[in-house]
């Protein structure tokens, strides 16, 4: 089933006991030297910042904060959740010293009352689609013992860059009777959808049918993406949904490395949007099934996706060269080159109603 993840900031501060603290390399003035307007950054939000540092870049225990590009999507929700990728680095040596652009973005409790004074201020009355950067002395970040595993003492200035990726809510309320395949919905006080109810409905076609039922006008998403989502799965004409996140937190995680028909159903759709998919087997759990979710290997799998939000899919550092070698002595045998697999399912004709 679709997995959740929510990344912690935890990283940023180092336990005490178990990472031993740097000696203070900043600067003893924290206010000499300028701040945001010494650094030049560069690049689309979204993918990771290019950074070009003067040489007196300073922060002070007070975050210094600028919109340097203003999105044009909603704003954030001061007691709901953001989607968010960041880059920090350490002014003292020029150097990268956290980014999460090379893997999911984090996302980040707003209502928390002990998230870092700096995402608070950053993020206060953000909108979706913003780059932000932000600087502050690193005690206000990492603590007072600084944080050795990410080579930032406490005295140290650092410059974060925060890029607002979601979410882009769908502002739409939930319909209780199914249209086309989809069925219908029981929703809890709130409104949300907590259950699936099949009795009168059309029954599975044996095909991938999907159905779009709010079309939103955000960005475009690819199968390649990493999607923040709200979701609801139930079994056909089972009364209870085996995985759901309405009542928690959203999903975030890269589109194809979900079930493979989330991809096929969910690329080309429009961040904004609501869709209904209905998945056989060779686009769910295959023959297998997911014995610890109910799942049999034959069932047909129903979801009903809110997309909230994308971002590119991770770019991951190029490998350092490694030394020259000498090349083996070829044998007699031929290249082999591996096939694509060739269990892949075929590309469906989807059901659009």
């Amino acid at each position: 089933m679709p997995r959740r993840v929510r990344r912690p900031l935890a990283l940023l501060v180092a336990p005490a006991l178990l990472i031993p603290a740097l000696a203070a390399c900043g600067s003893d003035d924290a206010d000499a030297g300028a701040g945001l307007d010494a650094v030049e950054i560069t690049g689309a939000v979204g993918e990771a910042p290019q950074v070009t540092w003067g040489e007196d870049f300073a922060a002070t225990s007070d975050p210094q904060v600028e919109t340097v590009v203003a999105g044009d999507g909603p704003e954030l929700s001061a007691d709901g959740d953001a989607l968010v990728h960041y880059w920090i680095g350490n002014g003292y040596d020029e150097s990268e010293a956290l980014s999460t652009y090379t893997s999911l973005p984090e996302t980040v409790d707003l209502s928390d009352d002990q998230l870092t004074e700096v995402f608070s201020v950053a993020l206060d009355g953000a909108t979706v689609g913003s780059r932000i950067p932000a600087s502050v002395v690193a005690e206000e970040v990492v603590g007072p013992s600084g944080n050795s595993a990410l080579g930032i003492s406490n005295a140290d200035p650092l410059l974060l860059v925060f890029d607002v990726l979601g979410p882009d809510a769908v502002d739409e309320p939930y319909a209780e009777e199914g249209t086309g395949f989809a069925p219908d919905l029981v929703l809890d006080e709130d409104g949300k959808p907590e259950a699936m109810r099949f009795q009168g409905r059309p029954r599975p076609t044996g095909r991938l049918q999907v159905q779009t039922v709010v079309e939103g006008d955000g960005e475009v998403v690819r199968k390649s993406d990493v999607v923040m989502v709200d979701y609801l799965g139930s079994v056909y004409a089972k009364p209870k949904p085996f995985d759901g996140s309405y009542d928690g937190d959203p999903l975030v995680q890269q589109l194809n490395g979900l079930v493979p028909g989330w991809a096929q159903a969910l690329a080309g759709k429009t961040v904004g949007s609501r869709v209904w998919m209905a998945l056989p087997p060779r686009f769910g759990y295959g023959a297998a099934g997911n014995e610890g979710a109910g799942i049999k290997g034959t069932d047909t799998i129903y979801f009903l996706v809110d997309i909230l939000a994308r971002a590119p899919k991770p770019v991951q550092p190029e490998p350092e060269e490694a030394e020259e070698s000498e090349a083996p002595e070829e044998s007699g045998s031929p290249d082999a080159s591996p096939s694509a697999d060739a269990s892949e399912s075929p590309s469906p004709s989807d059901d659009e109603s």
